[in-house]
């Protein structure tokens, strides 16, 4: 790992722009293929609508986001190597903490952007392009417009910038928070009831649940959690009774088509 470090460090300015691109491009092609393997296993039920085919649109968003997020990650590179970032290496307990304090400041930071985005005279300027795609497919993760890609990238380095995080807790939360924009976006609900019943899923978001977002935009806004829709009244009324139920979402009278100006 030091050896790594060392050479990323010292790596050139323009091959690690490469390097940045590289790695956010494989990042979207991870996305698709493993959306694609979780959308055919065997007992998934779907919430959405089938997505249909791509659109142009769609594919000049994460497009977009690939380069602007890869223009993050050389900010943060610049930072950590200026000393504003500071990372630490050794793999141990206080990396699996730094970890659990990312995940949860970030589940706060994006519920407060989230829902900021949603109030109803700034939701035409930026949100509303993701809203577009009612009935998403994974890559939809990345269709964003470019104010929110650099909104959520700056309040990441301000979080890195604010603390000495843990090499393994930054790889890990990445995993994480791609993980669940995965799960989020495929317009299917692939956990058992069994398992989406139990006590851990009424406070861990179930794929379900984001695709619900996508239905009614008014409602969960959160995206690790349920803890703050809960908190604040955001969550779907109905979200338990389909989590703990056979088929997720088979009742649909909470469904409404997102509009320009969202009731929430």
């Amino acid at each position: 790992m030091h050896a790594t470090v060392t050479w990323l460090r010292d790596l050139a300015p323009g091959w690690f722009a490469l390097l940045a691109l590289a790695e956010n491009a494989a990042l979207v092609g991870v996305t698709a293929l493993l959306g694609h393997w979780v959308l055919r296993l065997p007992g998934a039920h779907r919430v959405t609508a089938p997505p249909g085919p791509v659109s142009r649109l769609e594919l000049g968003l994460v497009a977009g986001a690939t380069v602007l997020n890869a223009a993050v990650t050389v900010a943060g590179w610049w930072l950590w190597r200026a000393g504003a970032i500071t990372l630490t290496l050794p793999l141990d307990w206080w990396a699996l903490t730094d970890l659990a304090v990312l995940i949860v400041v970030m589940d706060v930071l994006l519920y407060v952007g989230h829902a900021a985005a949603h109030v109803r005279w700034l939701f035409p300027y930026a949100h509303r392009l993701h809203h577009v795609f009612a009935d998403a497919r994974p890559v939809t993760l990345f269709a964003l417009h470019p104010v929110e890609v650099l909104g959520f990238g700056g309040a990441w380095l301000a979080v890195l910038a604010v603390h000495p995080f843990s090499v393994w807790a930054l790889g890990a939360y990445t995993a994480v928070n791609l993980l669940f924009g995965i799960l989020g976006h495929l317009g299917v609900e692939p956990l058992p009831r069994r398992v989406r019943a139990g006590a851990v899923f009424k406070w861990v978001a179930t794929p379900a649940m984001h695709a619900g977002h996508h239905a009614a935009p008014r409602y969960n806004l959160g995206f690790y959690t349920t803890v703050w829709d809960r908190l604040f009244g955001t969550l779907d009324p109905h979200y338990d009774a389909r989590r703990t139920g056979a088929l997720p979402f088979a009742d649909t009278t909470a469904i409404e088509i997102p509009t320009a100006s969202p009731a929430g």
